[in-house]
């Protein structure tokens, strides 16, 4: 079969299942939005192909969809940046309120100290966060919204990119729908000696937030530093509406960063980073608030990870690019529990140490051919216990914790990714064959090993029709191999009392997706069409059984799942200090199996936002909504956190100015929420900010 049947065949076989989606959209009273989303990328005028077109500036380079660098009108992906004075511009709190302003990202929060991104319908363990080129997802990551992202400071952040619709061959498990790509901040050479500093302040209104922080670079011929430190200090939220107070919601946090490079020779760089986050006491709101607890708090929440890059750089056309890594990441758990009226504290810990290693290889076999090939291994281990304390007489009762004991899950794959680039045709296309070992210690049944294993393949087209202008379509399959939390946790989460399951097998998705992309001087436009096939979803069924008035929910391989939607995002540059930004998402999930709509679907969402900046002055407006969402599974309708009516939609207008009185010291206010919305994100456990004000200053030395 040739390469453009295959084309053929991926792009009639989306159009004929986008006929299905177009019915239910209409039928549900979205045709208006989605007649926006088709017709608004052909009714802005286009310059003449003779125009001059805008050049692949750093800003236009992406590197995950490829593991290289490549412009964004080339990759045969969707690909959503956010570039360093976005997110210094943004000035924003926590890491996953940045990643709302990244189109198809839709975040549902637990609780303040949480965050979760949704991409194309899937979250949690479900979509792979990648630091720096290495997996942030360890093996008890949990299904659903929580809070791992919000453990990631958004001030040592330099970049984050968003892979939509594909990841696993390119980075591994867990990438169903797409990966989320962070890049910290990097140390420059200098020809000259430079040092540099900043203090910074943040504070909020009614005590929502008061933090400070320091950062120090230090730059030679040869060496670059970075250090960036923090401590924060998170009150509770202001509900919008004029209702007060969400209590408790509160919480305090540190943090540290430091990385290094050094230029070895002509040939080799090292770098080595140390990263830590530590929060304490973040309450878990709505357990406080509609299950009968007194404490029910993240009592630590503490992350660090380390790493040595070697980067290496030849002529030689097979060893063009060598890139070695060791790392090693811990994440540390604390959880306090106690119902009202009762004299049980319950303490459990979870300490889950992460041994990575990894070896990638970029090779330039001719003009139009590069490749990447490489393997990785990451081993974890696992730590967990749990504490009854009798606070009548302080007896401590030992018992499992959530996970078995002294686990161990271990996973490691070969990887090979292949770009040809035959001028106005760019073609992408790999596999990775992946392997892993859950060991499950128990003290009845001995030691148990699950084992699986997968195969996965990318194939990706781009055509240049025009200058700054291309289509594309790919296929893609991905996988998510159970992992600990799926296979040995025993306790209470979420909502439900979850049991061991040892014979679960990975999940599965086909992506289908095709679109275009516009780039010219003024402005670029993205539109993109796509289809998700899931199967082996590893799916929560209730019992009859209740343990301590919780339902009883096993897991199996049972369901079988599809998401079809639409995402479209502008950028225009109306004159030289004026522009203008626009995207809208939506995705409609149903599980085949169960007959009903697929857990958590995010409503048809997006947002509009108009910028001013000029010398020494930048001012940002922008509009935030979300549709109505009224399509709950069971699951939804169970979860306490939901209204079984559905989730109301919103609209929130946010103002920001930025203002630089020299090369030292500057300001930013925001208003948030100018309209006081009360507004909640679908399937949050919190509602959004009231109206507030925001300020920050910092000095520069």
């Amino acid at each position: 079969m040739m390469i453009k049947d295959v084309i053929y065949m991926t792009f009639f076989k989306y159009v004929l299942s986008f006929t299905n989606f177009w019915k239910v959209s209409k039928a549900k009273g979205h045709k208006k939005w989605l007649l926006l989303l088709l017709s608004v990328n052909w009714i802005t005028p286009v310059e003449s192909f003779g125009q001059k077109n805008n050049p692949d500036t750093l800003a236009n380079v992406v590197v995950s969809a490829s593991r290289q660098q490549i412009s964004n009108l080339k990759t045969p992906y969707s690909v959503s940046v956010l570039q360093q004075k976005d997110i210094e511009n943004l000035a924003l709190r926590a890491t996953p309120d940045m990643l709302s302003n990244i189109p198809g990202v839709f975040i549902q929060k637990t609780n303040l100290g949480g965050g979760s991104a949704f991409v194309r319908g899937l979250t949690g363990n479900q979509t792979l966060l990648i630091i720096d080129g290495i997996r942030f997802n360890n093996s008890t990551f949990r299904y659903g919204p929580n809070q791992y992202l919000n453990t990631i400071d958004p001030s040592i952040i330099s970049k984050v990119e968003l892979l939509k619709g594909s990841g696993s061959v390119q980075y591994g498990s867990d990438a169903l729908t797409g990966v989320v790509n962070f890049f910290t901040l990097q140390p420059e050479f200098t020809a000259q000696k430079t040092f540099g500093g900043q203090l910074s302040a943040r504070v909020a209104t009614e005590g929502m937030e008061l933090s400070e922080q320091f950062k120090m670079t230090y730059s030679s011929e040869n060496t670059g530093i970075v250090f960036v430190g923090a401590n924060k200090q998170f009150g509770d939220v202001v509900r919008g509406g004029g209702l007060g107070l969400q209590r408790p919601t509160g919480y305090n946090e540190w943090d540290y960063f430091g990385k290094i490079r050094q230029q070895l020779s002509k040939t080799w760089v090292l770098e080595g980073l140390i990263q830590t986050t530590q929060q304490t006491q973040v309450p878990v709101f709505h357990k406080i608030q509609l299950e009968n607890f007194k404490i029910n708090e993240m009592d630590l929440q503490k992350y660090q990870r380390g790493y040595l890059k070697a980067i290496g750089q030849y002529e030689n056309p097979i060893f063009k690019k060598i890139e070695l890594s060791v790392s090693q990441q811990t994440s540390i758990e604390q959880r306090k529990l106690q119902k009202n009226a009762s004299t049980t504290l319950r303490a459990e810990r979870d300490e889950i140490t992460t041994l990575g290693i990894l070896a990638d290889v970029q090779s330039q076999f001719s003009s139009t051919w590069s490749a990447h090939s490489g393997i990785d291994y990451f081993n974890d281990r696992i730590n967990s216990a749990r504490e009854d304390i009798n606070l009548t007489n302080n007896s401590i009762k030992a018992l499992r914790g959530l996970y078995p004991n002294n686990a161990g899950y271990q996973y490691q794959s070969a990887y090979s990714i292949h770009h040809l680039d035959l001028d106005a045709w760019q073609i992408e296309t790999g596999l990775r064959f992946h392997q892993n070992v859950a060991s499950l210690p128990d003290t009845t049944l001995g030691l148990t090993q699950v084992k699986s294993s997968a195969l996965v393949y990318s194939l990706g087209v781009a055509r240049a029709i025009s200058q700054g202008i291309s289509v594309y379509a790919n296929t893609s399959s991905g996988f998510r191999a159970p992992n600990m939390d799926d296979l040995g946790s025993l306790g209470i989460v979420d909502f439900r009392y979850e049991l061991p399951a040892f014979d679960l097998k990975p999940e599965y998705s086909q992506n289908y997706e095709v679109g275009i992309k516009i780039s010219k001087a003024k402005f670029f436009q993205e539109l993109t069409i796509f289809q998700t096939e899931l199967e082996n979803l590893i799916t929560r069924i209730k019992t009859s059984n209740v343990i301590q008035t919780y339902p009883v929910y096993e897991k199996r391989n049972v369901d079988k799942a599809f998401l079809r939607g639409g995402e479209w995002s502008g950028r225009y540059e109306l004159s030289n200090s004026v522009s203008a930004k626009a995207n809208i998402s939506y995705v409609y999930g149903q599980s085949v199996t169960l007959n009903e709509p697929m857990r958590r679907i995010p409503p048809l969402h997006g947002g509009f936002s108009l910028s001013y900046a000029r010398k020494n002055l930048f001012i940002n407006s922008e509009l935030l909504f979300a549709a109505a969402q009224d399509r709950l599974s069971a699951g939804d309708k169970a979860d306490n956190r939901m209204n079984p009516l559905g989730t109301p939609g919103w609209a929130i207008i946010n103002v920001q100015a930025n203002y630089l009185f020299n090369s030292h010291l500057s300001i930013s206010l925001q208003a948030q929420n100018i309209g006081d919305v009360d507004y909640r994100m679908h399937g949050s456990g919190i509602n959004g900010l009231g109206r507030s004000l925001w300020g920050q200053i910092h000095l520069k030395f």
